[in-house]
């Protein structure tokens, strides 16, 4: 998988990120996501849930630099496995998606994976454990980004209140 010419790879606070080359449209393909779907035992920090126990691995290539934002720029087509522009991407922005529309628990993995979120995004929720540690106010505001499989989750926690 190429790294498509409209994004970078840059270090930005002791971290690489991915970083737009130039305007990138609201509503644009940035890039498709690649790799293969592995269990949990198999899998990786970088990879995306899919269902309860199967993730989409890693490729170890370019997209491993997209880091999370509690107000992302971008979110994942799960039909389509492709990453799209929320809004207008301005060249010299990082391109971020939040984590917890992909991974229900981050913590109960085999490792644990989650972490303390520095994005300063006014929303930001201070730690990234996983849609499953989220309020139900926060479940709601990015319910429209998040996977099917994690719609399923949402859907059985709201029948078993």
């Amino acid at each position: 998988m190429k790294i498509p010419e409209s994004i970078e790879i840059k270090k930005s606070n002791n971290r690489r990120g991915l970083f737009a080359r130039r305007l990138i449209k609201k509503g644009s393909i940035i890039f498709h996501f690649e790799g293969i779907i592995s269990d949990d035992e198999h899998t990786n920090s970088e990879s995306l849930q899919t269902d309860d126990n199967k993730f989409l691995e890693s490729t170890l290539k370019f997209d491993d630099n997209l880091n999370h934002s509690c107000s992302p720029n971008c979110y994942i087509d799960w039909d389509k496995l492709n990453l799209i522009s929320l809004k207008d991407i301005h060249k010299g922005e990082e391109l971020s998606f939040n984590y917890n529309t992909a991974d229900y628990d981050l913590v109960s993995l085999i490792e644990d994976c989650s972490f303390k979120c520095n994005c300063g995004a006014r929303n930001c929720i201070k730690e990234v454990k996983g849609f499953r540690y989220l309020s139900q106010i926060q479940k709601r505001r990015i319910l429209r980004l998040i996977s099917p499989f994690l719609k399923k989750k949402f859907k059985q926690e709201l029948e078993n209140k």
